[in-house]
């Protein structure tokens, strides 16, 4: 069955590892002991055999009349027997008693230590040499049986089996019940971005507490959540510009192309009117058509801007501001501009064709509502104290009443009787003021005209 959840696999693989371990180290630990078991046994049939090959010689040779009680007592409190052969004959036997090792019967001759099985039974034997001529050889058999010590060893198996069972089964308790703390803070993300989801709102944001592997995983979703925020709000401002270019192109150009309508109407029904009438007529319908034209470019360009604002670059503000001057004072000569800026660069992140488009249309406005002939001025102004840079127009018209000084930047909003513009040019200027994070005004000129000014914010680093 697959583990689905984490806790279960982590407690799986702790469990697993451990087992490992505990196998491993129980091998070498049953190993060593085993190993000195036998060393300690092989040391004691040495040591037995030295000890006794002098008492068994005796007793061979007939020297002594009989063996010794207590050394068979010794002998049978370790478990061991001694066993003397002459030509492979057993013919003394003290000690513990082997079923089948009886005197007359044989013996290998192998020097040192060797194991043989007699009756089922598993022994140990030292032997060493007594006495060796060319017709004699007297061997001494130290032996003991290997059972306590199997049964030892398999005991400590067994105990080993058990401690190591019990241990897997504390650890992987142990792991199932710290890995409810240890998830917790997974538990508590996974909560978090779950309502999110519920929410369907990407402006909320997950904590960023807990381990450190927990804080780079939620500052990475907090990220991917910003980002789609920001794809979010583009794609709702391109949707948003696509239906304001649909209803104030509807709303808009029905005056202007019926105006051309009628006149192309009347046009065709009366082809015998007199030439200035036809003059007439189709000069109105010229002008409509270029007022269509300027309301379709007035609009694109809105909905460029609601869409896209531009990436931010330092842009020289009294570059701009002279250049549109420029530009506006040919297509304007009847009329005076004055460009009051400094001699060094004003330099304020934003867009570029943004901007241009923002010193423009207050220009071409101040123009377009100054007095016939009268004066422009353009002044770029750096504040001695912490504020940003400022852009002021002014001009000498009969200027802005205080009632419509917030409506005039709203799309197609005119002020008293002049039709002359598209009504889109400050709602244009509003639209990058609020892009580049600056804010506008609307004032009196200090020759009775409208003053306009545009504060921008201190530059304190590039915006994104």
């Amino acid at each position: 069955m697959r583990l689905r959840n984490l806790r279960s696999r982590l407690t799986l693989v702790v469990v697993v590892i451990l087992g490992v371990v505990l196998v491993v180290g129980g091998a070498v630990v049953a190993r060593d002991v085993d190993r000195q078991e036998h060393q300690n046994l092989d040391d004691r049939l040495r040591r037995t055999s030295e000890l006794t090959d002098e008492s068994a010689l005796a007793v061979v040779d007939r020297t002594v009349p009989e063996q010794d009680e207590r050394l068979n007592q010794v002998l049978r409190a370790t478990g061991s027997g001694i066993y003397v052969t002459v030509n492979r004959t057993i013919s003394y036997a003290a000690g513990a008693s082997l079923p089948g090792l009886t005197p007359g019967a044989s013996l290998q001759a192998r020097r040192g230590f060797s194991v043989r099985t007699i009756d089922g039974d598993r022994i140990r034997i030292y032997t060493k040499v007594l006495r060796q001529d060319p017709a004699v050889t007297m061997l001494l058999h130290a032996t003991t049986s290997l059972r306590p010590v199997t049964d030892r060893r398999r005991r400590m198996i067994e105990r080993l089996v058990a401690i190591g069972l019990a241990m897997l089964l504390t650890g992987g308790l142990a792991t199932w019940l710290a890995a409810d703390l240890i998830l917790r803070p997974l538990r508590r993300l996974r909560r978090a971005t779950a309502s999110i989801e519920g929410d369907d709102d990407l402006r909320h944001r997950v904590p960023e507490e807990g381990p450190t592997e927990l804080r780079e995983v939620a500052r990475s979703f907090n990220g991917m959540l910003e980002r789609l925020g920001r794809s979010a709000e583009e794609r709702n401002r391109a949707l948003e510009a696509t239906r304001r270019f649909a209803a104030d192109a509807g709303h808009e150009l029905r005056t202007p192309l019926t105006s051309v309508q009628a006149a192309l109407s009347v046009v065709h029904r009366h082809p015998d009117v007199d030439p200035a009438t036809r003059a007439s007529i189709v000069g109105d319908a010229l002008a409509e058509q270029r007022r269509l034209v300027e309301l379709l470019d007035g609009l694109q360009a809105l909905a460029r801007g609601d869409a896209r604002p531009g990436a931010d670059e330092p842009v020289d503000v009294v570059d701009v501001a002279r250049d549109v001057v420029a530009d506006i004072a040919g297509r304007h000569p009847d009329g005076t501009f004055d460009v009051d800026a400094p001699d060094a660069a004003v330099i304020v992140d934003g867009w570029e064709p943004g901007l241009r488009l923002l010193v423009k249309n207050l220009v071409e406005n101040a123009a377009r509502h100054g007095r016939p002939g009268g004066r422009v001025t353009v002044a770029v102004r750096v504040p001695r104290d912490a504020r940003g840079p400022e852009l002021v127009v002014d001009d000498d018209g009969d200027g802005i009443p205080a009632v419509d000084r917030e409506r005039i930047f709203e799309p197609f909003h005119r002020v008293g009787a002049d039709n002359r513009g598209t009504g889109l040019g400050l709602a244009l200027v509003r639209q990058q003021v609020g892009h580049h994070g600056a804010t506008i005004t609307v004032g009196d000129a200090p020759g009775g005209g409208a003053r306009f000014v545009v504060r921008f914010a201190p530059r304190t680093g590039r915006r994104g």
